[in-house]
């Protein structure tokens, strides 16, 4: 179970009633996910989960610790749950963050207007018992994989399931390089969790990049990691490249999880199959 480390404790000011100014928009936030993933792998159960922990890890994010007791809950690194908020008829999709636990996982969720998601800034606290069943069919379990590379590229809140799958593989025979691309250092919201597995696991190799916001100053020791701008398709081909001076491109693998146009400028651009879900 990894640590979060923040300096923000920033509520957002935006009032909880917005949720419910339009049962339209209500109706169709419950439709957005489920139909998004309609065609995905999903566990035939429910499992009932307490929130044991609400925390603002950055001024736009929040991240929820939950447990659960069932017998029927399990999930891969890089999946993600339907997410039914108690007593509504919401329903939202989020990826876990966490390695797998069977009695613990943890959702880092950015805010929106969408109305699960406002329902979890404005409203959600310790005590709380939504519902959640497991779902995805893009993951990769460090354990069992014979990948010997894995190249993970996050986007913003896309890094979710890349660190669960991250800190799934931390300290296996498997490297895994994450490149994690966001506007500002305030967005890096799991930078010293990332910096902390890297120091002490040798597989682990992590890259940060800046669109926006590049930092005037961030010591000796870091400057060798951060970039200013976005990671590029060039970039990624580059790396495997470099890669392939010791691995061979059938023992590598490649995920990315961001804004739609982000996968799909990979997905067109690279010299590897990407690995990907586009459902948010």
């Amino acid at each position: 179970m990894g640590r979060i480390i923040s300096r923000f404790s920033i509520p957002f000011p935006t009032p909880f009633s917005l949720l419910y100014t339009a049962s339209r928009t209500i109706m169709s936030s419950v439709a957005r996910h489920l139909e998004r993933t309609k065609g995905s792998t999903r566990s035939k159960e429910l499992c009932r989960c307490r929130v044991e922990r609400v925390a603002q890890v950055s001024p736009t994010v929040k991240l929820l610790q939950l447990s659960t007791e069932s017998s029927h809950f399990n999930f891969k690194p890089g999946q993600w749950v339907d997410f039914f908020i108690p007593n509504t008829t919401l329903v939202g999709g989020y990826s876990m963050c966490s390695a797998p636990d069977p009695h613990y996982f943890e959702l880092a969720v950015k805010f929106s207007l969408h109305p699960p998601t406002h329902w979890i800034h404005n409203a959600c606290k310790v005590g709380d018992r939504p519902l959640v069943r497991v779902g995805g069919d893009k993951w990769l379990d460090p354990k069992t994989t014979s990948a010997k590379v894995v190249i993970l590229l996050a986007g913003g809140r896309g890094v979710n399931p890349l660190l669960s799958i991250l800190r799934a593989g931390a300290g296996t025979n498997t490297v895994f390089h994450l490149l994690y691309s966001v506007k500002t250092l305030e967005e890096l919201v799991f930078w010293a969790e990332i910096e902390e597995l890297r120091s002490v696991h040798r597989n682990i190799i992590a890259e940060y990049h800046m669109t926006e916001k590049f930092p005037d100053y961030l010591g000796p020791k870091l400057t060798e990691s951060f970039r200013e701008g976005r990671i590029t398709p060039d970039q990624i081909n580059c790396l495997l490249l470099e890669y392939q001076k010791t691995v061979d491109v059938s023992d590598m693998r490649l995920f990315v999880c961001g804004p739609p146009k982000m996968i799909e400028l990979f997905d067109r651009n690279v010299n590897i199959k990407c690995d990907f879900e586009k459902w948010w």
